[in-house]
This record gives C-alpha cells, sequence and structure tokens, in this order.
C-alpha cells in the first residue's frame, strides 16, 4: 500500500499540486472575511456610546391635529420627529453626500409612543448618514395618541397635551436627549373648534411604573383651548332664553292660574328637551363640568317658577291676593339675579 501512495504522489503533477493549495487558501480567505464581516456587522449594531453615554438630538413639529376626543381621552395628530446621534464608525470623508442605510444594518435610538392608540408611520425604514458620521433618523407618526385630559372646566377648558416618546434601545447605555433644531407647530390645522398653541420640548425622564426605572424620555408639549363660542351662542344663549321664559308667570295677573301653570310646565319640558338633545354634545364623564351645572341650575330655576305658581295659587285660594301680587314682584326681580349668580357660579368660579 506505501509503495502504491509513493506511485501516485510521484505521479502527481507540479501544476495540479499548486492549485491544490490555491483552492485551500482561497477557501480559508473566504471563511476569514465572512467572520470579519460578522464582526464588524455586529458591532455596528452596538451603541457608539461614550463614556457609557450617547447624545441624541430629538426635533418635532406637529404637522396637522384632526380631532380631540373628550371623554375617550385621546388625539388625532400628525407629527414629524426626528432623532440625530454622531456614529464615527459610519463616516466615510470620500462620500460627498448623504448616503442612505436600512436600520436593520446599524445601532439606532428607537423612539416610541408611551401611549399610542391606531399610529402608523409614513416613512420608510432607512437612516441618512453624513460624510462626518452623523446619523438622522425621521419619522411621520400620524394616528390616535392618548391624551388624559380633566373636563370640569368644560366648554371653557384648556389643557397642556402631551406627546411622550421614551427611548427603548439602550441597551444598557444612557441616551442623553438634547433639544434638535425642530420644535414647532404648523401654524395650519384642520381642527376648528380649537386653538392650539405653544410647542416646547421637555426631557424629563420618565418613568412608567414604580418597579420600573426612569427611562429616557422626549415629549412634546402644546397647549389646546376649546373655542367656545359654539358653545356660547348655540347651547347657554338658547336655555337662557327657554329660563327667562318661564319667568313669564310673574307677569300674568294671579287669578290666571291655567296660563301660568301652562308657561310654567312648558318651560320645565323644553328644559329636559333641551337636555336630551345636548347629550351627544356633552363629554360623557363621571363628575360634573361647569356647562352640567348651568343645566342642572336652569333646570332647578324653571321648576322653582312652577313652584311660585302653585305658592300664589295657594294665596289667592284663601284670598291673600296682596300677598301674591308681592310674591310676583319679588320673584320678578330674584330670580334674573339668581340666573346671573348660576351664570357666575358655573362659568367664573
Amino acid at each position: 500500500m506505501t509503495d502504491s501512495f509513493r506511485g501516485t504522489t510521484d505521479r502527481m503533477t507540479m501544476p495540479a499540486l499548486a492549485a491544490s493549495v490555491r483552492d485551500v487558501l482561497f477557501l480559508v480567505c473566504a471563511l476569514l472575511a465572512t467572520s470579519a464581516g460578522t464582526t464588524a456587522q455586529t458591532n455596528l449594531q452596538l451603541p457608539p456610546a461614550v463614556d457609557g453615554k450617547i447624545d441624541v438630538e430629538v426635533s418635532f413639529f406637529l404637522i396637522d391635529v384632526l380631532k380631540v376626543l373628550d371623554a375617550e381621552q385621546t388625539i388625532e395628530a400628525d407629527i414629524f420627529v426626528r432623532t440625530a446621534w454622531m456614529d464615527p464608525r459610519l463616516a466615510d470623508t470620500t462620500q460627498e453626500g448623504p448616503r442612505w442605510v436600512e436600520l436593520d444594518s446599524i445601532w439606532y435610538p428607537a423612539l416610541e409612543p408611551v401611549s399610542p392608540r391606531r399610529i402608523s408611520s409614513l416613512f420608510p425604514d432607512l437612516a441618512m448618514v453624513e460624510p462626518d458620521g452623523m446619523v438622522s433618523l425621521t419619522s411621520r407618526l400620524a394616528g390616535t395618541f392618548g391624551a388624559p385630559t380633566r373636563l370640569a372646566n368644560f366648554p371653557f377648558d384648556r389643557h397642556d397635551v402631551r406627546f411622550e416618546f421614551i427611548f427603548t434601545r439602550s441597551l444598557g447605555f444612557e441616551i442623553v436627549a438634547k433639544e434638535g433644531p425642530i420644535v414647532a407647530t404648523s401654524e395650519s390645522l384642520s381642527i376648528p373648534d380649537w386653538e392650539i398653541s405653544g410647542g416646547t420640548l421637555d426631557l424629563t425622564p420618565i418613568r412608567l411604573a414604580e418597579q420600573i426605572p426612569e427611562l429616557s424620555a422626549a415629549t412634546y408639549v402644546i397647549r389646546a383651548e376649546r373655542s367656545a363660542s359654539y358653545y356660547i351662542t348655540k347651547v347657554i344663549l338658547p336655555l337662557v332664553v327657554i329660563v327667562m321664559m318661564s319667568w313669564t308667570v310673574f307677569w300674568a295677573p294671579p287669578p290666571q292660574i291655567a296660563i301660568q301653570f301652562g308657561f310654567a310646565a312648558t318651560s320645565i319640558l323644553t328644559v329636559i328637551a333641551y337636555r336630551f338633545a345636548l347629550a351627544s354634545q356633552m363629554p360623557r364623564v363621571p363628575y360634573t363640568t361647569r356647562l352640567d351645572a348651568f343645566l342642572n341650575g336652569a333646570f332647578v330655576m324653571a321648576f322653582l317658577a312652577l313652584v311660585e305658581v302653585v305658592v300664589t295659587a295657594q294665596l289667592l285660594y284663601r284670598e291673600a291676593t296682596d300677598t301674591a301680587l308681592r310674591v310676583d314682584r319679588i320673584c320678578r326681580v330674584g330670580f334674573p339675579l339668581a340666573l346671573g349668580g348660576l351664570a357666575i357660579y358655573s362659568f367664573a368660579i
């Protein structure tokens, strides 16, 4: 067998031997290159931290607000969000301009909303890299965000709406959020019944629960003030007229009890029907709002007008006509003053 193997080796030509050596070397180089590429890709997916920290600039621009849902405590908005950070590993001075890279191939500080409802991202998952290594990620988020509000001052309420975002890919490193060059709100918004103003960036960390440590965060804060002109002209003023209609019983002659009962009862029924008609426009909250207080007070005043009719009827039955007339004169002044006090209590205090 040894002689046979030696014979085979002797018959192997030098070119064939060289080719075999080249194949082995090529295979080894390919394996090394693959291993090096995998290592480089893995390193790029780790944060480019310096002293355990990464500085990230955050920019917000409120493009539009479509709807504010009161009882649901949500807001439908369209927001532009941009994050920018330095990653020297991606620097390439040979490039004349920025280039685009896929997010799957690099590390990026994912900025996620804390209370999303139904949100769609309208931009592709790409990051822009400048020649000096500055990386920026732009997102446009459209949909429904949570907006906890208390509507006790409805319809003269104003709220600080907070769009809260947290960084979810710190990987043990501290992300230091800084305000970017764009923090603003569009001057033309689609929502007609709210006045949206302001636009500030709050970089205070957020603690989602006591058991969870604080997370780096960026919160965009706007001021939303309800336009109350609709409720003044189409809700409050008609209700005032209905209440004033019940006061006609104070001017009707006391002997005409039937007419007085008719006016008082009609006023009560009108207030009740008016409340049912307004039910769809009122926020369904378990506490009393300012408009609720005014509606309840108006109903009580209409009921008291009916009570006054009953009292004067009893006085007439007892032949105390002068006393019945005196009660009417007191109510002519007292009820308007009471309505003014109700309005101040409901909307001013």
